[in-house]
């Protein structure tokens, strides 16, 4: 992880900052209380939120009198960017709180997140145990890896030996080893349990292995018992078998002789229907005899009628229409006539013209007019007479074809009704034929079947089926009798073959609890076994894999130590290392063990810087997948330093090998070795930086 920028708002001192980081050794200069220690508790509040053992709660990060404050820090890991934002609040109580809505700008996305879940995704960006670190209360890793805070160095150094082991055994991750120690007797409780759980269910199972020979015995009993049911079985199937074919036999005659007495029924029947169609026949015909009769009569009792002409109907109608016309006109002319002779008359009583109103004079040629006249209407009504004694005598001649007619279609419809009568007579005829052969056919069927079983007569044959049928039912009874006693076998076998079931899954149940109590006593023995050597071996264990671990890690921290010390302290006469079983510094003057407190300031600079340097190396060297390797944060490292000691932290800085170092400090002696100053001040009770540009 590379630090890249930080913004900070109302944080303890400081009310609003913006530092831009470089991958390279910073400088943060500044008297003490000017801020510096803030920069960096806002650092690590951005990254993990808050931390109550750490010394990161709200009250005392939110700067005073104010209500809200910020970080917004940048960083990459891996050349990939992210941005996260966290922020505090104060509440209408006072009390300082951690905003609920954090975020993280990843791949130019802003992600909304809670403080718990943005932790767990900064642990999984660092690589830092998630299930440890998520809801702890400090972050040690960071703290001895990254920033340790120079009080917090100085107190593991004077620490007593078992609070020295407390916190570096949390640092090198064996405090896991301690807790285990610390519940064995859970373990040994539990394991205590189980043995007796195991005692109970064995007592609950009984002895399988007595009880399976006599189930087994029980069975084979059961089998042979069954075997001998299933032969009975198979001897009554074979004779219910034969008595079947019997009744089946008798059933097979019983239904041919009811099918032969009912068709026999059947036949006498038709010979009754027959016959009295016959009859009914024979009387239709005798009924016919007499209409045919009767028709003849009327046929001729018909009146006879004599035509007058050879004209047909309409040659009469046309004669009379034409006669009729000339009736019209020599009415017409009979009119004009009398109109000149009514008008002559006229003329001869007034003797003036009606036309020229003069005085008439020849009279004589209107009277002879007159008289011509007379003569021609004369003429007239007799040629009318004559017309009419015409029509008369054609309309009687066509009323005697019409009579004569309706006579022929009268006469025409009797013949027609005789015929069909006689047509009648011959179909019942036929009919009454064809019943007679029916009748024959029917009686001569009736003498076959009584002659094919050799009975006299119907009665006889019915007789014989109702022995049939007592014949049928005694057999059914012996039937029955053996199905009846087959079904009791069949009950019995049913009985004993799900007894026989019941016992095999008896068997089989206990051949499972056989199994069971071989495998509880396995399992009883593997547990005592087990909780013998949680007891007695499980302990010695674990306190050797602690040593070995404390005992190599404290190898390896030793040369690291010895060689930061060599590098700031070149004198003989003191030489330093470290005790494995408890990490205590031990500190030879001239042959001599010293305590730590009779060093100089500048010697226990040396000493903490050392073993704080130390144990960043051993830490980074376990956790190799850990991404804060990169970043180192130094506290006052070179307090009390000689100018001398001061020169040589150039070497110390080029074997460290870290892209991004922070030092806090208030001594100027160390702007030589850093590529970028930060000034820290305060004005005003605020916090003030200013960026020095360094000149090459």
């Amino acid at each position: 992880m590379i630090l890249e920028s930080v913004k900070i708002k109302n944080i303890r001192s400081i009310k609003n900052i913006e530092i831009d980081f470089t991958p390279s050794t910073l400088l943060f200069l500044g008297d003490i209380g000017s801020g510096k220690t803030s920069v960096l508790k806002a650092i690590e509040f951005a990254l993990f939120g808050i931390l109550n053992a750490a010394d990161l709660n709200g009250p005392s990060l939110l700067r005073r009198g104010e209500n809200n404050g910020s970080i917004e820090l940048t960083f990459s890991i891996d050349g990939k960017k992210y941005t996260l934002k966290r922020g505090l609040r104060r509440g209408k109580d006072g009390s300082v709180y951690q905003r609920k809505e954090t975020s993280l700008i990843e791949d130019n996305i802003e992600i909304t997140y809670s403080p718990t879940e943005l932790r767990k995704k900064i642990l999984g960006l660092l690589n830092y145990s998630i299930t440890r670190y998520e809801k702890a209360k400090k972050i040690p890793l960071f703290r001895y890896t990254v920033y340790t805070p120079q009080e917090q160095v100085k107190e593991i150094l004077q620490a007593k030996s078992e609070d020295r082991f407390e916190i570096l055994k949390d640092i090198f991750g064996i405090e896991k080893y301690e807790f285990a120690l610390k519940n064995i007797d859970i373990i040994k409780q539990l394991l205590y349990k189980k043995i007796t759980e195991i005692d109970t269910q064995l007592s609950q199972i009984g002895t399988p292995e007595v009880d399976i020979p006599k189930k087994e015995e029980e069975i084979n009993q059961q089998k042979i018992k069954i075997n001998e049911l299933k032969k009975k079985i198979i001897k009554k199937e074979k004779i219910i078998s034969q008595e079947n074919e019997k009744l089946e036999e008798i059933q097979s005659r019983y239904n041919e002789f009811t099918f032969k007495i009912t068709e026999i029924e059947n036949k006498e029947q038709n010979i009754i229907d027959n016959t009295k169609t016959k009859q009914e026949n024979q009387k239709k015909i005798e009924k016919l005899n007499k209409e045919i009769l009767r028709l003849n009569q009327d046929k001729k009792i018909l009146p006879k009628v004599k035509l007058g002409t050879d004209l047909t109907e309409k040659q009469l109608k046309k004669k009379i229409r034409e006669l009729r016309n000339s009736i019209s006109k020599k009415e017409r002319k009979n009119t004009l006539e009398q109109d000149k002779i009514k008008k002559i008359n006229d003329l001869l009583t007034h003797e003036i013209c009606p036309l020229c109103g003069q005085k008439l004079h020849d009279t004589e040629r209107f009277i002879r007019e007159k008289e011509e006249s007379n003569v021609k209407l004369k003429k007239i009504i007799e040629d009318i007479e004559n017309l009419e004694s015409k029509i008369r005598k054609f309309e009687n001649n066509l009323e005697n074809l019409n009579d004569y007619k309706k006579i022929g279609k009268e006469k025409e419809s009797i013949e027609r009704l005789i015929s069909e009568k006689h047509k009648r007579q011959n179909d019942l005829n036929i009919f009454i034929d064809d019943m007679e052969r029916k009748i024959h056919n029917n009686k001569q069927d009736i003498n076959l079947i009584l002659e094919k079983y050799k009975f006299k007569n119907l009665t006889q044959l019915t007789q014989f089926k109702k022995e049939l049928r007592n014949e049928f039912e005694h057999q059914k009874k012996i039937l029955d009798n053996y199905n009846s006693h087959k079904l009791e076998f069949e009950k019995d076998l049913s009985t004993k073959e799900e007894n026989s079931k019941h016992l095999k899954d008896q068997l089989e149940t206990l051949k499972k609890f056989f199994k069971l109590k071989k495998e509880l006593k396995e399992n009883l023995e593997y547990v005592r076994n087990l909780r013998e050597w949680v007891s007695d071996k499980f302990p010695i264990l674990l306190r050797d894999i602690e040593t070995e671990i404390l005992f190599s890690s404290a190898q390896h921290f030793n040369e690291y130590f010895k060689e930061w010390f060599k590098i700031l302290v070149e004198d003989e006469n003191i030489e330093v290392e470290i005790r494995p079983d408890d990490f205590e510094p031990i500190i030879n003057v001239n042959g001599y063990e010293s305590p730590f407190s009779d060093l100089s300031g500048g010697e226990k600079s040396a000493l903490s810087l050392s073993y704080r340097l130390a144990l960043n190396k051993i830490i980074n060297d376990k956790y190799q997948d850990i991404k804060t390797k990169d970043l180192l944060i130094l506290d006052e490292p070179t307090d009390g330093f000689s100018q001398e000691q001061v020169n040589r932290m150039q070497e110390i800085f080029l074997k460290l090998n870290t892209a991004q170092i922070i030092i806090i400090s208030h001594e100027r002696t160390l702007e030589s070795f850093v590529t970028d100053i930060y000034n820290f001040s305060k004005e005003n009770y605020e916090t003030i930086v200013r960026k020095k540009i360094i000149k090459n």
